[in-house]
């Protein structure tokens, strides 16, 4: 419903903006990977967008992945075909971390920010604003349905394995110190049924890092135990940032 209505209010021109940019009063917000990519096939940094993807990357850092549940259309259309095992996501951060270089490098080398041509939220964003304008939302729905064909045939999933929006938010969601999914060690005993149930595949009581967790909750719903709670503030984030400036 979140997400429909996100839509639709863009589509009606009831609130201005896209998925790319959006602005809340006098705050305005921008797409990261976005932005990177009109900076880098203009070959020059500009502080209005530099600052709207600042504050995206905050809202990331605090409420991890959430976007990706809560408003991109993609969770609910792709990740539909063949699940992968848990072994065939060993190099998915590699292959992540490549596609997500890939692209910033590839608007640079185009002159043009290439993959928003072809992201799907941004396909989502377009074919809302050509239908709220009476025009056609058939090349998005062609365009998508072309991304579902390739996850049927390949058994990847473009949210889970192959979206470089999705990598870079997951990369930041590890300082997410907000609304975090844990299991009671009490009462959980250790089966696969969030992991089942979680678009990403994690497990709670198997997994160590739940940057990739999107705040669906899913994994609430289907524990026939009642051991997963929501956390509002796990109080780590100082203990994480020091992990990391360790690890370097």
């Amino acid at each position: 419903m979140v997400t429909v209505l996100f839509f639709v209010l863009i589509g009606s021109g009831l609130w201005i903006g896209s998925t790319c940019s959006l602005s809340i009063g006098p705050v305005d917000f921008s797409c990261p990977l976005g932005a990177a990519q009109v900076m880098a096939a203009a070959g020059v940094f500009i502080p209005a967008l530099a600052a709207g993807s600042l504050l995206t990357l905050l809202l990331i850092v605090f409420f991890g992945r959430a976007f990706c549940s809560w408003v991109c259309p993609g969770r609910w259309v792709f990740n539909r075909g063949t699940r992968p095992g848990r072994g065939s996501g060993k190099y998915r951060a590699w292959i992540q971390r490549g596609l997500l270089g890939g692209v910033v490098g590839a608007a640079w080398l185009c002159h043009s920010p290439v993959f928003c041509v072809i992201c799907p939220v941004g396909a989502f964003c377009r074919g809302a604003i050509l239908a709220g304008n009476g025009g056609s939302f058939l090349p998005m729905i062609a365009w998508i349905g072309v991304l579902l064909g390739a996850e049927w045939a390949s058994g990847l999933s473009w949210c889970r394995d192959l979206c470089p929006l999705g990598a870079l938010f997951t990369r930041l969601s590890r300082f997410n110190p907000f609304l975090k999914v844990k299991k009671n060690p009490e009462i959980c005993k250790p089966c696969n049924v969030c992991e089942k149930s979680c678009p990403e595949g994690l497990n709670l009581a198997k997994d160590a890092d739940f940057s990739a967790c999107t705040k669906c909750y899913a994994c609430l719903e289907a524990c026939p135990r009642g051991a997963i709670e929501i956390k509002g503030y796990d109080g780590k984030l100082p203990e994480r940032i020091k992990e990391r400036d360790a690890s370097r």
